[in-house]
């Protein structure tokens, strides 16, 4: 499901836009503040892609997971992923869309958080996680379809991403995740799409 574009901007696909709404309208109503992440905040960022899911990255008020959990899952009782088994995602379905809360640990992921931008979805406004954070996310993730979306990131956001925030973050994975092949995929793929400039 492909992000819309209207005037110039991306627009969330119709058949997520219901789905979105009403978590939107649930985060803020409960006062949690988040961001959206995944494909949807990809597509905000300029690089289109499918995507059949909403994620929210979900910061947690006093670090209590298990009371956010159950506020969630009270509105939202429909269970989607039943495989799953991390107390940090809780995976429903919304309006027949599969939404997955994230809740941010203490440190970087509530940063993620705290640097989400205001966007305009087409009617309705959420927090969208911010182009830096979401090529961070993804170099660590590392699997083949993050590395696509960096690429697609870097092409369209290219002169106007806080490249040194990016290198510091993607250094501190590099180190903490033991696998330094990230740092230097991440600073080749950066300089190859520099060159095509």
């Amino acid at each position: 499901m492909f992000a819309n574009w209207r005037n110039g901007e991306p627009r969330v696909d119709t058949r997520l836009e219901d789905s979105l709404r009403s978590v939107t309208a649930f985060l803020e109503e409960h006062g949690y503040r988040y961001a959206i992440v995944g494909g949807i905040a990809v597509s905000q960022w300029g690089f289109v892609r499918i995507t059949r899911d909403v994620d929210f990255k979900v910061l947690v008020p006093d670090i209590n997971y298990s009371a956010v959990r159950a506020v969630i899952r009270a509105a939202f009782p429909e269970r989607a992923r039943a495989d799953l088994d991390d107390p940090l995602v809780t995976s429903v379905y919304v309006k027949g869309v599969i939404v997955d809360f994230l809740l941010a640990l203490p440190g970087y992921e509530q940063q993620i958080v705290g640097r989400a931008v205001q966007r305009d979805l087409g009617g309705f406004s959420a927090w969208i996680c911010s182009a830096e954070d979401l090529i961070v996310q993804k170099v660590a993730a590392g699997r083949g379809r993050d590395w696509q979306d960096v690429e697609g990131l870097l092409i369209e956001q290219l002169g106007k991403l806080d490249e040194a925030y990016v290198e510091y973050w993607v250094t501190q994975f590099a180190e903490a995740l033991e696998k330094p092949e990230i740092l230097t995929d991440y600073e080749r793929l950066l300089a190859k799409i520099k060159s095509l400039e």
